[in-house]
């Protein structure tokens, strides 16, 4: 089985660094510093942290002979105090490397990023100007849309094609009608290689406390810290005219075929229905039915403060921390293997169908099949 095959190798293929829980925007759907945020709604007020920098240097070095990927994180990764050091680490052990940022420090680190070989950036936009601005902050538009280009500039003038600089856009009832808008009117798009739309990911009360319930059962875990950061009630989401999204999505679709250019969709099934049972939260009643997730098997997610998660931006369930053991001790850990296990049994946590991971690591099953929940 590939559960097996995956575990056999005792390196994982992708590695997530969670570098810092600073940012420098605070928008309004973020499951970390909006509205609803987990640190925004910390009931104990202490400053952001962020990752030791020589503890993630003894990690990479644990795991050159794998040459994992690694993927930045924050809060805004390029405010990481070592972000430029850290890259060249990476870099000089083999890895591939990319991150999501809100390209608000683009400009001022675009020569730093072409120089060292970075492998892909992803910049979050949302819309037009004004829209972008109002689920993003002031001024956050321009401050992205000038950090592309200085970095396609510094692309042209050395002659290379890496970064890859792409698009993410979260669809939000306050964006949804903005697609179209960004992608056909607002941006260059020469300077872009592809894009990604992803409804925003979030959980109902039931799921969380389901998973609450998980947690303390199988692991003995009191902590909510992160997942309530992504509830949302159903009724947030019932202005999006599900019908009018989908034709803007054809739209753009159809001119980035006409480029020559890549659209991710997450999920991969934008249809009338199939985003109405999204937002509705009715996952069984999707055409994007998954039977398994496989990112335990290969990847894991190296949290500020030093803790060890299986899964991404979920940081409640943990599975050790590199200030007590190595990365190969805990990834071969008895607690491991017990969560890899609970999801080869059971294939699914609470929290899984509402994860835009399991859209990028899960196993497809055929329609009218249940997902286990």
């Amino acid at each position: 089985m590939i559960y097996v095959a995956l575990n056999n190798l005792n390196l994982p293929r992708n590695i997530v660094l969670h570098l810092t829980e600073a940012c420098n925007l605070k928008c309004k759907m973020c499951y970390f510093w909006g509205e609803k945020g987990s640190f925004s709604n910390r009931i104990k007020k202490q400053n952001p942290l962020e990752i030791n920098f020589e503890l993630v240097t003894q990690l990479i070095h644990e795991l050159a002979s794998g040459s994992p990927s690694y993927s930045l994180f924050g809060g805004e990764p390029l405010l990481y105090s070592n972000i430029d050091d850290l890259i060249v680490e990476i870099k000089n052990n083999g890895s591939r490397i990319d991150m999501p940022t809100n390209g608000t420090l683009l400009s001022k680190k675009a020569r730093m990023l072409v120089q060292t070989g970075f492998d892909s950036v992803r910049v979050s936009i949302d819309g037009s100007r004004e829209i972008n601005d109002k689920q993003r902050g002031k001024g956050s538009f321009d401050k992205a849309v000038e950090g592309i280009k200085a970095l396609y500039e510094e692309k042209r003038i050395h002659k290379v094609k890496n970064p890859i600089i792409s698009i993410i856009y979260t669809v939000t009832s306050n964006n949804y009608d903005s697609i179209r808008e960004l992608f056909i009117n607002d941006l260059n798009l020469s300077e872009i290689d592809w894009i990604t739309i992803q409804m925003e990911n979030f959980l109902t009360m039931e799921m969380g406390n389901s998973y609450a319930r998980f947690l303390k059962s199988e692991f003995d875990i009191n902590n909510d810290l992160y997942w309530r950061g992504m509830i949302r009630d159903t009724e947030d989401f019932r202005n999006i005219d599900t019908n009018a999204l989908t034709h803007q999505v054809i739209e753009v679709r159809k001119k980035f075929r006409k480029l020559k250019k890549n659209i991710l969709l997450l999920p991969p099934t934008f249809t009338n229905k199939n985003l109405n049972a999204y937002i509705r939260a009715n996952w069984n009643g999707m055409d994007d039915l998954y039977k398994s997730c496989l990112v335990p098997w290969f990847a894991a997610d190296v949290v500020a403060n030093g803790d060890i998660a299986p899964c991404h931006v979920f940081y409640d369930l943990v599975m050790g921390n590199l200030h007590e053991n190595s990365f190969t001790e805990i990834w071969n850990s008895e607690k491991y293997n017990k969560f890899r296990e609970y999801m080869k049994n059971n294939n699914f946590m609470p929290i899984c169908p509402g994860c835009c991971i399991l859209y990028l690591s899960g196993k497809k099953i055929k329609k009218n099949k249940k997902v286990k929940t």
